[in-house]
């Protein structure tokens, strides 16, 4: 019997640290290719900047509901190269999670853009409270 406890608090202990480290990782690759910004500077940023304000999620959430002024390109498509953003100007990127948003920072440094320029919504949409649609 004490070898089963022993053993599930093993399996529930390492479940903990992977997903600490899984988290730890999309965090700090989210500030390595961008600026990781709090939900409430985020959208004072916006405010005060003439920035590209990306929504990387699939369509469909994107219809219901996003950041006035937001353009819609999937992450898929900046995977692919296609995302026609000026790099002379700020870009502004959101979508529910971190990971899809890291991939696409990812992409457009590999594509030419400063890392400078690269704004990231900490938190995903859901904790956004500036101007939204709907």
């Amino acid at each position: 019997m004490t070898n089963i406890l022993m053993m599930i608090a093993t399996v529930v202990v390492l479940w903990i640290l992977f997903a600490f480290g899984g988290w730890l990782w999309i965090f700090l690759s989210a500030k390595q290719n961008g600026k990781l910004l709090k939900p409430e500077d985020f959208a004072s940023k916006i405010d005060s900047d003439n920035g590209q304000i990306i929504d990387v999620r699939e369509s469909e959430p994107y219809k219901r509901s996003h950041i006035m002024g937001a353009r819609n390109i999937s992450a898929m498509n900046f995977l692919q190269g296609k995302s026609g953003l000026r790099q002379d100007r700020d870009i502004f990127l959101y979508d529910d999670n971190l990971r899809d948003v890291v991939r696409v920072a990812r992409s457009l440094k590999k594509q030419g853009y400063a890392k400078e320029k690269i704004f990231i919504l900490r938190g995903g949409f859901s904790r956004y409270e500036g101007k939204k649609t709907k």
